[in-house]
């Protein structure tokens, strides 16, 4: 009797392990379900492409230019400062309007130059900057893209405020009375004609923005010249502006690498 309770103490305790070990089996693959669904979430998120920027062909072009001022370069007048000590004191020698700024060689600046009918999609990865710095506007001139940042700062230690008088996108009138504001603005729509921004502050504080689909564009440096790389082959208007001369266009075609210039010439 005694062996036969022995034996049957021996089987029940050799059940009682296999089924303790059946559950820590048991465990284990649930443990293995439960991180199975996060490891391919996570496989899933590394995966998701980003937003692909508007593709470059191998055979795009590049077009190159020089816009010129013909006739007697004109005086631009002194900048009167007098009503803001702080704006005076920022600069050693009065400023002078940025209206029309010609090189030694008549070259022209801050000309906006883009495709009239290029095709459309953005590239802007970085913000575009409007500064108010010595209380002018930095840039002069620019050309942005549909949706595409515009970070407004102020790195005066004076009141400025920014009027943006676009014809399409909603106008906007921002007061950045401390020197450090940045504020973020976004144009969701074409503006085809370059518009005026203004500080109602300073009344001689002006720039000029256009805001386009694509991102053929460029802005004539101090020197005349301007670049529009990475252009598609096909034939083109390209429009030329000036903030007191107007705009001018001329037809192009570009072939595939085609390395081609353009010129314009504004005429005082």
């Amino acid at each position: 009797m005694k062996k036969f309770l022995a034996m049957l103490y021996a089987a029940t305790l050799i059940a009682t392990m296999a089924c303790g070990k059946g559950r820590e089996a048991s465990h284990d693959d649930e443990g293995e379900d439960d991180e199975q669904p996060a490891a391919t979430a996570s496989a899933s998120t590394s995966s998701a492409p980003a937003a692909a920027p508007v593709a470059v062909s191998a055979d795009a072009a590049t077009l190159t230019g020089l816009v010129k001022f013909e006739g007697g370069k004109p005086a631009m007048p002194a900048i009167q400062m007098s009503a803001d000590p702080y704006c005076q004191s920022q600069h050693a020698t009065p400023q002078t309007d940025e209206e029309v700024i010609v090189g030694p060689a008549g070259e022209l600046a801050n000309v906006i130059v883009w495709i009239k009918n290029a095709p459309a999609g953005n590239t802007a990865s970085a913000p575009a900057v409007l500064d108010q710095k010595g209380c002018l506007y930095h840039p002069h001139v620019q050309a942005l893209e549909v949706n595409q940042p515009l970070q407004i700062k102020n790195s005066d230690a004076t009141l400025h405020n920014v009027h943006a008088m676009p014809n399409v996108n909603s106008q906007f009138n921002e007061g950045q009375p401390v020197q450090g504001m940045v504020s973020t603005k976004k144009f969701e729509k074409v503006e085809a004609e370059p518009f005026k921004v203004k500080c109602d502050v300073h009344g001689w504080m002006k720039s000029y923005m256009i805001v386009l689909p694509h991102p053929y564009h460029a802005v004539s440096g101090m020197n005349g010249q301007f670049t529009i790389p990475n252009l598609p082959p096909g034939t083109y208007t390209i429009e030329a502006w000036h903030e007191k001369y107007g705009k001018q266009e001329q037809n192009i075609t570009v072939g595939a690498k085609e390395q081609k210039q353009v010129n314009f010439t504004f005429k005082g």
